[in-house]
């Protein structure tokens, strides 16, 4: 089965795609909305370094600038530490940090009075800074003064890999969970139709004649559809049946008038009508078994016990041929069912067990037993001269009679073959253990 062309797989690859898809953009989002956290937070810690920075600047008596105490975050004590802060008047630097030893970070002043501006420059050992630049006025000073704090961008580079990082695992776990979610769910939810497949599978076994009326409201319009198709397949089977049936009643009266007045017809042109009065009646009744049975072996839900047709007619050649003391048998039958109509099991051995009957010298075994891909296997053998290797396949050709002087139309294993082909069986002729002839029939069966 190509697993691209179920409905599981496109559901499957539907959804996927879209639970993936979903949560690669939730991932996205989730890490630029905490980056812009990150970086508030960093905005935040340099806010407060600036603020402490201008409640430490002082004038002193003669208009020099001054810093009354310096920030006491011990990484802008650390030289090249990525941490530094500087004030600024008309480029040139009046105090910086020490972690700046002998460098000035190369800001751009902004205008008096233009507020506070975020910029990322390049630090002394070449790394890339994030910069909180304001500028300033001090009250007893006609100077502009600027603060610049600045920090390592790495670190905000950091803290998103590290929630990125989980982030995906997480991710990832909840994609596992979630299409595992959707597996069930798939599986649950189309478990209608493998319960529809079984429902069929036990009609084409027989075991039951129409599906369930317990399904899904969207599926039971099929059932509803499915069933009322059985229904009128199985009409037409039985108007079928009834149109043949109709026309054997009507053939027959006619015949039997043309067969006495046959009779009655001495000479060459008496036996001439005789016989083909006898091949138009055979042929009326293999064509006509050929039609009821083109009909009921298509039909969904047939079934019959073997055991039950073999011993009715096992009766039925105990009457027939009760002068001759045949010893007829039928073993190993028990739980066999054929899938298919139960008067075209009749048909197909009673003209076996006819024929067996016709050349047993004493004794007629019929027994069965199952074969392989769901296959029923009946075997009917007789303790007669059975036939020659090189006549079995003309034995199966219609009109085909080994043996003139017993009587009989040479229509029986003819019409048995075309029933079975009409079931994609088989017929098969073999010498018999008992002495005789062996006929195999391979048919359907019912489980």
């Amino acid at each position: 089965m190509n697993l691209s062309n179920t409905l599981s797989f496109r559901l499957l690859l539907g959804s996927g795609v879209w639970i993936l898809t979903t949560l690669a953009l939730s991932g996205l989002l989730l890490v630029l909305l905490f980056r812009q956290h990150v970086e508030r937070q960093f905005d935040a810690v340099l806010g407060d370094h600036f603020e402490e920075l201008v409640a430490a600047s002082e004038i002193s008596d003669n208009g020099e600038f001054y810093l009354t105490w310096k920030p006491s975050d011990p990484r802008f004590n650390r030289p090249y530490s990525g941490w530094y802060w500087q004030v600024l008047s008309a480029g040139t630097a009046l105090e910086k940090s020490a972690s700046l030893w002998t460098e000035q970070l190369p800001v751009v002043t902004p205008e008096p009075g233009a507020g506070s501006t975020v910029q990322e420059l390049t630090g002394p050992t070449g790394i890339t800074l994030r910069a909180l630049v304001e500028p300033i006025t001090l009250p007893g000073s006609e100077d502009s003064f600027s603060i610049t704090i600045a920090g390592p961008l790495s670190s905000i580079g950091q803290d998103v890999s590290a929630f990125a990082s989980k982030l995906i695992i997480t991710m990832a776990f909840l994609a596992v969970g979630l299409i595992g979610a959707l597996l069930v769910q798939i599986r649950f939810g189309l478990r209608p139709l493998s319960t529809l497949q079984l429902a069929l599978a036990d009609i084409r076994a027989g075991k039951t004649q129409r599906l369930p009326q317990s399904f899904p409201g969207e599926v039971q319009p099929v059932v509803n559809e499915v069933n009322s198709l059985l229904d009128h397949s199985e009409q037409l089977i039985e108007r079928a049946r009834t149109q043949s049936g109709n026309l054997a009643h009507a053939l027959k009266n006619p015949l039997t008038v043309i067969r006495n007045e046959a009779a009655r017809v001495s000479g060459e042109s008496g036996r001439v009508l005789r016989e083909q009065t006898a091949l138009i009646s055979n042929n009326v009744n293999r064509y006509l078994s050929q039609a009821r049975a083109a009909g009921s072996a298509g039909k969904l839900g047939a079934r019959a016990d073997v055991e039950k047709a073999v011993g009715d007619l096992v009766m039925v050649m105990q009457q027939l041929y009760g002068d001759r003391h045949l010893d007829i048998q039928a073993r190993q039958l028990a739980r066999l069912c054929f899938r298919g109509d139960e008067q075209d099991l009749e048909e197909m051995l009673g003209n076996l067990m006819d024929n067996a009957c016709k050349w047993a010298n004493k004794k007629v075994l019929v027994h069965g037993k199952s074969g392989s891909a769901g296959q029923l296997l009946i075997i009917v053998e007789d303790d007669g001269p059975g036939i020659p290797e090189q006549s079995r396949v003309p034995a199966l050709q219609r009109g085909q009679r080994l043996d003139a002087k017993v009587p009989g139309s040479g229509l029986g294993l003819s019409i048995v073959r075309d029933l079975v082909t009409l079931y994609r069986g088989d017929v098969r002729l073999a010498h018999s253990t008992l002495g005789g002839l062996k006929v195999t029939l391979v048919l359907p069966a019912a489980i």
